[in-house]
């Protein structure tokens, strides 16, 4: 399974180089049936003792669909140049992790994932939310990526001039999945700032009626043949799609 979440970009300068820091590595874990209270007391001190002052640690739980009672375990704001250091307690940190931690588990999945400002609506950090809505999108290996891309940007524009409640209150990060082969992966997550209750129907206001739609502001934008292709491209783009919704822990990541 691919899992969420992130990612790494880097950019140079005429006399040195500098590392971009929108890198973000996820590790999934699941715990064993019967010690998930165990392994939040173990995690909760393994955190506290590793990841207070460096390579600090966000932790989600999944609360639906087939991987509920994960936990995505998020070292993000990390650049090209972290994968080339070591911590300075690597042995004390593995041995640790093997005493403490991977005895709990069930299951072990990581992955790396690169934000796309570009391609989010008005992103936001962990602090401005502690729900979301995350989906996950394999694409297909024929897809052609370029016009995939200049959609998802137009989609975008076009979204943030629509108008109302939802909109305006509309925040999500886009992710893309880094050395995953044949098989592309792209993540986006919503965050719920208002918590799970924004998903009920009639919780943000409707838009004035007669407002524009979707595809009245895409027409407007680009016109009715650019339409034509962009239904063309969008309905032969993913091969299949998850979706989830995750809350974070606050209590198990660092403080």
């Amino acid at each position: 399974m691919k899992k969420i979440i992130f990612l790494l970009f880097m950019v140079s300068t005429l006399a040195a180089y500098s590392q971009k820091t929108d890198l973000v590595t996820v590790n999934t874990v699941k715990p064993k049936k019967g010690q998930k209270m165990a392994f939040e007391a173990a995690y909760k001190v393994h955190v506290a003792k590793f990841h207070k002052a460096d390579e600090k640690l966000n932790v989600y739980e999944v609360l639906s669909g087939p991987y509920s009672g994960y936990y995505h375990l998020v070292n993000s704001g990390r650049s090209y140049a972290d994968f080339d250091k070591e911590r300075a307690d690597a042995t004390a940190h593995s041995l640790d992790l093997d005493k403490s931690f991977f005895p709990m588990l069930d299951e072990t999945m990581n992955g790396t994932y690169r934000m796309v400002d570009s391609l989010s609506i008005r992103p936001s950090t962990n602090g401005g939310a502690e729900a979301f809505v995350v989906t996950v999108r394999h694409l297909k290996q024929t897809l052609n990526m370029e016009d995939y891309r200049r959609e998802l940007g137009r989609g975008v524009k076009v979204t943030m001039a629509l108008k109302g409640d939802l909109i305006a209150n509309l925040s999500t990060n886009f992710y893309d999945q880094q050395w995953d082969g044949s098989d592309q992966v792209t993540v986006s997550i919503r965050n719920l700032k208002d918590g799970f209750k924004s998903l009920e129907q009639g919780f943000f206001k409707a838009a004035p009626e007669g407002s524009p739609s979707f595809r009245d502001e895409y027409v407007k934008a680009y016109g009715h043949t650019a339409w034509d292709e962009r239904v063309k491209v969008m309905d032969g783009a993913v091969e299949k799609t998850e979706v989830y919704i995750m809350k974070w822990r606050k209590d198990l990541s660092s403080q």
